[in-house]
């Protein structure tokens, strides 16, 4: 796929999700997906980071979720993101609901941080991580980064909050792309 195309795609599936709602958070997934991009930006992340935090959730795009409608979002995000994006951007993707999981079991404190919407999904996700799902996860390469995408995740339900442009998140993106 060319990277024209594949930016029309991105472009595309991400203002799909414009206005479909986010399990009763104060933000629609666009603009969650606008924000989580636009903190890992602030952050200095590095571009297939940055991608990762726009393209968490885009499994729940439905032209995507359609691509494989029995499986979580994550899994149908992780596969979209790698064909598109690379490896990395499809791990970490796939990877942010495990992160969460885990970093409820590593950190005391995080549970009582997750918006209500997000004790929910837990708990359908699985719950805590177990000792052995943590020690895994731990030893990938890229577990501090997907770690780092799951904490936007969990900042970016802020209606109004300014972000950067669709475009200029998806020019970042674009540098991981091919």
């Amino acid at each position: 796929m060319s990277e024209t195309a594949v930016r029309e795609r991105l472009h595309a599936d991400l203002l799909a999700t414009a206005e479909l709602p986010y399990g009763g958070e104060a933000v629609d997934q666009l603009a969650h997906a606008l924000q989580a991009g636009t903190l890992a930006v602030r952050a200095q992340a590095r571009p297939a980071v940055v991608a990762a935090a726009l393209l968490h959730d885009i499994g729940r795009s439905p032209a995507v979720a359609a691509e494989l409608p029995d499986a979580p979002h994550e899994r149908t995000g992780a596969a979209y993101c790698t064909r598109l994006l690379g490896h990395e951007v499809g791990w970490l993707v796939g990877a942010h609901v495990l992160a969460k999981r885990a970093l409820v079991t590593l950190e005391p404190d995080y549970a009582a941080r997750l918006s209500p919407v997000s004790v929910h999904s837990l708990r359908v996700q699985g719950g805590p991580a177990a000792a052995d799902e943590v020690a895994r996860f731990l030893g990938h390469p890229w577990a501090a980064d997907a770690m780092l995408v799951r904490r936007w995740d969990d900042e970016a339900k802020v209606a109004g909050a300014p972000t950067l442009t669709l475009d200029e998140l998806l020019d970042i993106a674009e540098r991981v792309a091919g």
